[in-house]
């Protein structure tokens, strides 16, 4: 507490000056000192690192550090010269891909890149970080705001851990606080303590204090650090495997890896396996499966999202989603709206929170189906909108391919066995069989909207002898029923069932989940809570 009554008496006297002095713009100079110091102290009193507003870049804004200038310009000053007076090298390496550091600066990105250090981990609360994105795009940067000579909470522990695993597996992380003395070295201890489970805490700081002599932790962190490690939290680390797809919605996994790992490191230890051209998203999951991950998450387009679900499927694993596509509606499905206005925050909100529920799932020929499988206008749809189309216009590119398809007007004649019924002949433009679709999906709304757990597929079919703008009422109709839950158009057909053998004349192309296919028949049938999922 010595630092917060330091603090606090400053914070009077700079005060006090303000009341005595002389010239009144020289009060409101101590008046702003003493303002500063007082928020700083009653930052320290109730252990309010967020008083500095610092954002998950590092950057504390304006309005803050107008606010904090006599404060920051003593520290910064402070800080200076201990740095240029240390007996030790800014930045030290205590192990393998793993390094400890005082605040860094510009001038030391040279350094880091001759370590292979592109990973930052900052426990500072007062101070700015770089703005490591945009100084050199690849080091990735995690703040967790620590006041000086204080320790962070479990919860930014286990975050810090987990981040700093994740990240040594690929390249050096290092560690920094103010000057590399006190809360970076509580974080390296720790996670050299979640590392070699044996270790106790002398260890620890011996292997730190070996490289640099000038690490220490005062009795306070001392005291925390031992009640963690006893606790157990540090060796119980709950794993995760997210699958990810570089390609989909036109690359936003690049755009949004950071902040993913970021948000996710809060619970889990991550592994991230992303598919390539000769890597499927199935065999990375089966090799995540087979390394004893039980949670799974599916970072891409539906396609990639059925993809990996049709091996967790009829498993004890979880499968977490998070939509990086074009249309996302098995999201939507699990996740509502909401989904659609901020999915990286709410996934990972939901991933984080980890309540699951297990879902129905389907089989069309042997191959899974978690939306839907579609004949005439959602099959037309997909094959006349390419990957070009979906990252200018996303699912513009739908709309206009469902519109192309309702203006060419294409019948189909089929024949259904629907459970155990007699066959019965169809003519269609459109035949969907859903296990679940959002009420976006408007072809799959013949009964009001799927429902992914009442065991049971939806079929929905149009008229082949509607005009265009028949079938355009027909559209109007189906989306009204999948917000209303009923559709009053005798024209549009529905039925329920657990198993549908569908037929034509010659082959029959088809779209399951977004991605088109050909065959000579296709039989359908529902698998209940076959999938657990987080949501």
């Amino acid at each position: 507490m010595a630092i917060t009554y330091y603090y606090i008496v400053a914070a009077c006297l700079a005060i006090l000056a303000g009341i005595y002095s002389p010239n009144v713009y020289f009060s409101l100079v101590w008046f702003w000192i003493g303002g500063s110091l007082s928020a700083v102290s009653v930052a320290y009193v109730f252990e309010r690192p967020e008083i500095f507003r610092k954002k998950h870049d590092g950057s504390i804004p304006f309005y803050i550090r107008w606010l904090f200038v006599p404060f920051l310009f003593g520290a910064q000053l402070y800080n200076a010269w201990a740095r240029n007076n240390d007996s030790v090298p800014a930045i030290q390496k205590i192990a393998d891909n793993l390094f400890l550091a005082c605040r860094l600066f510009p001038s030391d990105i040279d350094e880091l890149k001759r370590n292979d250090i592109r990973a930052i981990l900052d426990v500072t609360a007062e101070f700015d970080g770089l703005d490591w994105s945009a100084t050199e795009a690849n080091l990735h940067y995690l703040n967790l705001p620590v006041l000086d000579h204080q320790n962070p909470s479990t919860e930014q522990l286990i975050h810090a851990v987990n981040w700093v695993d994740m990240q040594t597996r690929e390249h050096s992380v290092v560690i920094h606080c103010a000057l590399g003395r006190g809360r970076s070295v509580f974080v390296m201890a720790a996670y050299l303590l979640s590392k070699n489970p044996d270790w106790d805490i002398g260890t620890a700081l011996e292997t730190i204090q070996g490289v640099r002599s000038t690490a220490g932790l005062n009795r306070k962190q001392l005291k925390a650090l031992r009640k963690i490690q006893t606790s157990g939290v540090l060796t119980k680390k709950q794993p995760l495997a997210i699958i990810a797809n570089p390609v989909s919605g036109g690359g936003k996994w690049q755009d949004n890896k950071d902040e993913i790992i970021q948000r996710l490191s809060l619970k889990y230890s991550l592994s991230v396996f992303e598919t390539k051209v000769d890597l499927t998203a199935q065999s990375l999951t089966k090799k995540a499966m087979e390394n004893g991950f039980k949670v799974i998450v599916a970072c891409g387009g539906d396609g990639t999202i059925s993809e990996v679900a049709s091996v967790v499927v009829n498993t004890e694993c979880i499968l977490g989603v998070m939509p990086m596509g074009t249309t996302n509606a098995f999201s939507h499905v699990l996740h509502g709206t909401g989904s659609k206005v901020y999915p990286i925050d709410l996934c990972c909100d939901v991933i984080v929170a980890g309540k699951s529920r297990t879902i129905d799932t389907a089989i069309c020929n042997d191959e899974l189906v978690l939306l839907m499988a579609s004949i005439g206008f959602g099959q037309k749809m997909i094959e006349s909108a390419d990957r070009k189309e979906k990252d200018l216009g996303g699912q513009f590119a739908y709309l206009k391919g469902l519109w192309d398809a309702v203006q060419l007007q294409q019948s189909y004649q089929l024949q259904l066995v629907i459970d155990d019924n007699p066959e019965m002949s169809i003519e269609t433009t459109s035949l969907v069989v859903a296990n679940a679709a959002p009420f976006s999906t408007v072809l799959a709304q013949g009964g009001g909207g799927p429902k992914v757990t009442d065991g049971l597929l939806d079929m929905t079919w149009l008229p082949a002898n509607n005009t265009v703008s028949e079938q355009m009422f027909n559209l109007a109709d189906l989306a009204f029923s999948g917000l209303a839950g009923e559709v009053a158009n005798p024209d549009i057909q529905f039925r329920q069932c657990s198993q549908v053998r569908i037929s034509g004349n010659g082959g029959l192309k088809y779209m399951i989940d977004g991605e088109n296919r050909e065959a000579a028949e296709l039989l359908i049938r529902v698998q209940p809570s076959s999938l657990t999922v987080l949501v």
